[in-house]
């Protein structure tokens, strides 16, 4: 077994717990590789360095060692090889992460079997010849333009309404947790398959979150009220795309999935309470 290795070296103390990672999966016989851009780092240590791309075609798994943000990254590559991700904290929260640093005496589970994969839902849009997909969220929001916009939101090409605010996210359960919960989206259970849309900072008092089958269509079209500006559209925060006055996004449910490795038997809900409800995001 061959496992790709993808460190977020921001992090304080990663190289240690990198290479605390490697050892382990020396123990275990698993193939540890990385790219090679990070060979000074770690050229001490059992590793094979390649290019990115014959890491990603001959390895069976990607080790993400970091927080969510580490597994968003890699997780576009992830998704194009069908290569299941385990995650290893190094970070705050790590709601996708499947393993504490001080619980990775554990991978020799990877050898014996004893870990499940769990598939997450993806959703997805096509932006001029840009085919995007998001394991958490899009989001349509203002770009420099400090005015609120106008954004009409259309399921199966019929008008819901026309949200005047910052923006909208539209997200996934598993973004449930991420922006989405900040603009006081629902937590949604992975388990549940659909996709929320959920207004930032909305000019109305009755405005909420609304939750779509996963067989909707669900379009956002920027209106040319009081939009003198572009808007902007991002998935999972990457760089933002701009959207015209007048123009349409259109959202679907992907076909591709996120494949995670998953050791503990926590469910999602103690999950929940350890990482949110007891403070995690602070720690």
């Amino acid at each position: 077994m061959r496992g790709f290795i993808v460190a977020n070296l921001g992090k304080e103390n990663i190289v240690a717990r990198t290479q605390a990672v490697i050892q382990e999966l020396g123990k275990c016989s698993v193939e540890a590789v990385m790219e090679e851009s990070v060979k000074g780092l770690f050229q001490r240590e059992k590793v094979a360095f390649l290019p990115k791309e014959e890491c990603l075609s001959t390895s069976d798994l990607i080790l993400s060692i970091g927080g969510d943000g580490t597994i968003l990254h890699i997780a576009q590559d992830a998704v194009r090889y069908d290569l299941p991700v385990l995650g290893i904290n190094a970070g705050r929260v790590g709601f996708l992460t499947s393993l504490e640093q001080e619980e990775i005496s554990s991978l020799h589970r990877l050898i014996t079997g004893e870990y499940q994969t769990e598939e997450r839902m993806l959703i997805e849009t096509k932006v001029g010849n840009d085919h995007i997909f998001a394991i958490n969220d899009i989001v349509l929001t203002r770009g420099a333009n400090a005015r609120i916009v106008d954004i009409e939101v259309m399921c199966e090409d019929k008008s819901l309404y026309t949200l005047r605010g910052d923006g909208v996210i539209l997200s996934t359960p598993t973004g449930s947790t991420a922006y989405a919960m900040s603009a006081g989206g629902p937590v949604v259970d992975p388990a549940i398959q659909c996709f929320s849309l959920t207004p930032i900072c909305p000019y109305s008092l009755f405005n909420r979150p609304i939750l779509f089958s996963p067989e909707r269509t669900v379009t956002l079209r920027a209106k040319q009220i009081n939009n003198d500006g572009q808007l902007m559209l991002s998935a999972d925060g990457a760089e933002g795309i701009p959207i015209a006055a007048g123009q349409s996004v259109t959202v679907v449910r992907s076909d591709k999935v996120l494949k995670l490795i998953r050791f503990s038997e926590k469910g999602f809900y103690q999950v929940l309470n350890k990482k949110l409800m007891l403070g995690g995001g602070c720690q």
